[in-house]
């Protein structure tokens, strides 16, 4: 009797979770959705959303959505139950097609990783004469000028490797008025004679990040064919052609600073 009653009360505890679940609209046939280079929460009802969530799902993790709850939000299923995601934080697959990349206002298309689906600039850069060790503190000094401090972004210092992982954000202004920062990955290798940049993981994140995601504001991956449900197309384009500048600007800053020509001021 006792172990009936308790199985009772459990399933009394459990069952409203599952409810509340179930209540979202599964409207749309199934499609196949793959989250961006960040986790994307999932929650089991609007009131949710106000809160932290437990559940989630990796980074490049595919899922399927079957219905839309907003504009900001699509309903997929997951484990036999229906959540929220942001839909921000989630690619349509149709719209990464070969034809179908992200671009700026005047049609120019940013790089796109085949493999990844990322936005990525990369490139290889010989710098005759130059060691390993060389290029290695080079690019360190650089990072800590351009992201302020290389203790706080710079996650993988391996000299012995040649190979440095930072963390960044590139500031976003509209008419003047900061609109939050474009995070990204930078990744620097060094050998004897020549270095490689790789710079990805572009994701647009607004300065209140530390409220409910349906108020955030931020425009998410940048890996998008067309401009983020909810947002003007003028702001979204206005960010893309900033974030490609600044790139382009730090690519030519690390050039000249891996050159590093002249007389070293450390030796006198």
């Amino acid at each position: 009797m006792n172990r009936l009653l308790s199985i009772g009360l459990l399933a009394a505890l459990l069952l409203p979770a599952a409810v509340v679940a179930q209540k979202l609209p599964a409207s749309d046939p199934p499609k196949t959705y793959r989250a961006g280079s960040e986790r994307v929460l999932l929650y089991r009802s609007p009131a949710d959303t106000a809160r932290a969530s437990g559940t989630s799902l990796a980074p490049n993790e595919t899922v399927t959505v079957v219905g839309r709850y907003s504009p900001r939000w699509l309903v997929v299923k997951r484990t036999g139950f229906l959540f929220l995601a942001a839909s921000r934080q989630l690619i349509d697959p149709d719209a990464l097609g070969p034809t179908a990349v992200p671009r700026l206002a005047d049609g120019t298309p940013l790089p796109l990783d085949e493999q990844t689906r990322h936005v990525t600039y990369e490139g290889v850069v010989e710098v005759p004469g130059a060691t390993q060790n060389q290029l290695y503190d080079r690019a360190l000094e650089w990072m800590a000028k351009t992201y302020q401090s290389a203790n706080d972004v710079v996650q993988i210092k391996d000299k012995e490797q040649g190979k440095l992982l930072a963390k960044g954000g590139i500031l976003f202004f509209s008419h003047g008025t900061p609109m939050g920062f474009v995070v990204h990955t930078q990744t620097i290798y060094v050998k004897d004679g020549r270095y490689k940049y790789v710079m990805t993981g572009f994701r647009h994140q607004n300065l209140l990040t530390n409220g409910p995601v349906a108020r955030d504001g931020s425009m998410g991956a940048l890996e998008q064919a067309t401009p983020p449900e909810g947002f003007r197309d003028k702001l979204w384009f206005e960010m893309l052609a900033g974030t490609n500048a600044k790139v382009k600007a730090m690519i030519a800053d690390l050039e000249q600073a891996m050159q590093a020509k002249g007389k070293d001021p450390s030796k006198f």
